[in-house]
């Protein structure tokens, strides 16, 4: 009777083991899903940079229109930074976290990478509309 419930005890803790594993590879899947739809607007980011340093390079005796370039300058240029970094620091081996650690950890990641997902939506849809009207 004691050996059938050793056992018992010992399917329930690899049980839970692998439904935590489950549920780590599910948060982390969704994450990089997440950061797949960030990179996306990242090639937007990039062509509206191109663009505003290509207005700002050929000058313009309006200062109010050379402010606004370079602050849009600006916004493109963090919102890039921000997901380099984020890029450059991510790290995906968990090993030595207990379970709360890697769900805390990858809820974090996903928040700033949401974040990030803000900033550069409003970063390229501010050049674009500047943009338009160039």
């Amino acid at each position: 009777m004691k050996i059938l419930i050793i056992i018992i005890l010992i399917c329930c803790i690899f049980g839970a083991c692998k439904d935590e594993k489950n549920e780590e590879k599910t948060q982390q899947t969704a994450l990089f899903k997440l950061h797949d739809g960030v990179m996306g607007k990242s090639e937007a980011v990039m062509k509206n940079k191109m663009a505003v340093d290509s207005l700002i390079k050929k000058g313009d005796p309006d200062m109010k229109k050379t402010a606004r370039l370079l602050l849009l300058n600006v916004q493109l240029s963090a919102a890039n930074d921000k997901m380099e970094t984020w890029m450059h620091t991510f790290n995906p081996d968990y090993t030595g976290k207990s379970h709360t650690e890697v769900m805390e950890y990858l809820h974090n990641q996903r928040l700033t990478l949401l974040k990030i997902d803000s900033l550069m939506k409003s970063a390229v849809q501010q050049s674009n509309d500047y943009l338009k009207t160039k």
